[in-house]
């Protein structure tokens, strides 16, 4: 079960999907094997669990370097009021696996979840695999694990692969060798960052010409660089939208405070999603997000 905040148990941190997701794996590529991690069902459900002090923090996958934003991800992020802590970046490594015995001569159909299977297609085409979406998958490895499946394999991750005891047929099944995932290890504080950094934010500018050139404004006459920019639709007003941006820099910068406050003054909704050490830092120190 997990722990409540201040008990002495290690730390808790939640991810979506089943045990062996890439999420778990980013989890483990910042904290190594120090934290008990809970598999949940989906990106609301995870944060609630944090917000309501059920575990420590979150891993939330936000973007994809092939397939783009996870559009699900920013739509949570929208309600919550959770706090960015850290950002992963994980090398998508996608494996071919099947119980013990069986070998790839033998395999006629391979099943994963539909994005892992499109970035597989050319090798799946060229081995001549029917390809068989799953919800997971990581699902789809320990379902291939404990249920009959004549024929057939599972494109999952190499640790889904060590925890249900597959056997790896391919390392390497994705088609491009680019295939990264960014994540954002979410808490309930906001924490002070120092060294590269990265602020996050969430805002609507008010339905006027120019109105977003004035915001972005603020970071460029302070030369804070854009990092990211995307929109989603503002539910509470039809036909306005949410900006989420990432730039360079720590609100414990004058200059980063100064925009951040110009920013919040210019919208009509504004959400400060905080600072944090980027990935791209050497000098990440996992011991910082205790």
């Amino acid at each position: 079960m997990p722990h409540e905040q201040g008990s002495s148990l290690k730390r808790s941190i939640v991810f979506q999907g089943e045990h062996g997701a890439y999420s778990e794996q980013a989890i483990r590529k910042l904290f190594g094997e120090s934290p008990t991690t809970i598999p949940c069902r989906s990106f609301r459900e995870m944060l609630k669990l944090v917000s309501e002090e059920k575990v420590d923090c979150a891993m939330l996958p936000v973007e994809n370097s092939l397939a783009g934003t996870v559009i699900p991800a920013y739509d949570a992020l929208i309600e919550s009021e959770l706090f960015v802590h850290a950002e992963v970046m994980l090398r998508i490594e996608h494996c071919l696996m099947a119980p013990e015995g069986v070998k790839i001569e033998d395999i006629r159909y391979v099943i994963s979840h539909h994005q892992a299977l499109s970035q597989c297609m050319r090798h799946i085409e060229e081995e001549g695999f029917e390809a068989k979406e799953y919800y997971d998958t990581a699902g789809s490895a320990r379902d291939l694990a404990t249920l009959k499946m004549p024929f057939t394999a599972a494109i999952a991750s190499e640790l889904a692969a060590k925890t249900y005891g597959l056997e790896i047929l391919r390392m390497g099944f994705e088609d491009l060798d680019t295939n990264t995932t960014r994540f954002f290890l979410m808490g309930r504080e906001a924490r002070k960052c120092e060294g590269r950094c990265k602020t996050s934010m969430i805002f609507t500018t008010e339905h006027k010409p120019g109105a977003l050139f004035k915001v972005l404004g603020e970071l460029s006459d302070r030369n804070l660089n854009l990092t990211k920019i995307e929109s989603r639709p503002f539910t509470k007003e039809m036909w306005h939208y949410l900006f989420f941006v990432d730039f360079e820099g720590s609100v414990s910068e004058k200059r980063v405070e100064e925009a951040v406050n110009a920013i919040s003054s210019r919208c009509s909704y504004f959400k400060l999603l905080g600072s944090y050490r980027s990935a791209n830092d050497v000098e990440l120190n996992s011991n910082q997000l205790t």
